[in-house]
């Protein structure tokens, strides 16, 4: 009973904090200048592990689709336009988002802990500073954005890495691979990857933010504050690809 109560806390948290970031958004009360600065630290220094991992997922893709599919139908024409898919409806989004859930949302939910901790927060209450203003949003400008952007990369980075293991390894021709990459992907597609990249990188910071504001005080407080912050923005990321898709499949 009390685990059920304390989750009903935590979402009615992270609807205030929602809530507010909206507000404050609309009215146009936040930093610019930190949106700049906090855009540049998810976009250019999440970069580098988002081309990593990205790349790699691609060329995992098409040899295991070689793999199952020439042990199902002895043929692997069509792996190019099924890895496609898979990529620009699921991977592109959901993998960009958990890498950046594991390195900008676990920043974020310390920073806002330590401070908390270290009665920061009281202070710029104090001198009458909102922190959802001042924090959050330039967080959530920065994080929906920046997840946009490194998805279209990722999407790119994924499509090069497939094409290299098709053409080297699998023995498929430049035209032959491309001739097949897009004859199962649309324009509706490409927007559905869009719209999780955008609602995935909007819920980071928003959850991130909400598990700052409850740390505990001491070092231990924080430490869990963090973990708890990314365990639960990647199960909220899996339940929200979920529900995005299952809602595309009803007006598709």
């Amino acid at each position: 009973m009390r685990r059920a109560e304390a989750e009903v806390d935590l979402f009615a948290d992270i609807l205030s904090v929602a809530w507010r970031t909206l507000k404050s958004l609309i009215s146009g009360r936040f930093p610019r200048v930190e949106v700049t600065k906090q855009l540049y630290d998810f976009s250019v220094g999440s970069l580098g592990i988002v081309v990593l991992c990205v790349s790699f997922t691609g060329i995992i893709i098409i040899l295991e689709y070689s793999h199952h599919m020439k042990l199902v139908l002895g043929n692997d024409t069509l792996i190019p336009g099924f890895a496609m898919v898979l990529l620009v409806r699921e991977l592109a989004p959901a993998v960009t988002a958990l890498l950046l859930t594991s390195k900008m949302g676990a920043g974020i939910a310390a920073e806002l802990g330590a401070m908390k901790t270290t009665e920061q927060l009281d202070a710029y209450r104090l001198l009458g500073l909102d922190a959802v203003e001042y924090f959050v949003t330039p967080r959530f400008i920065a994080s929906a954005a920046s997840t946009l952007m490194l998805s279209i990369v990722a999407l790119f980075l994924a499509t090069v890495g497939a094409w290299f293991a098709a053409v080297t390894v699998l023995q498929f021709s430049t035209g032959t691979f491309f001739q097949s990459l897009f004859a199962f992907v649309g324009l509706s597609d490409f927007a559905l990857c869009a719209v999780k990249a955008l609602c995935f990188g909007a819920s980071i910071p928003l959850i991130s933010a909400t598990f700052g504001f409850r740390c505990q005080f001491g070092s231990e407080g924080v430490g869990l504050t963090t973990t708890d912050a990314v365990v639960t923005n990647s199960i909220w990321i899996i339940v929200l690809d979920f529900l995005l898709t299952y809602l595309f499949s009803l007006f598709h």
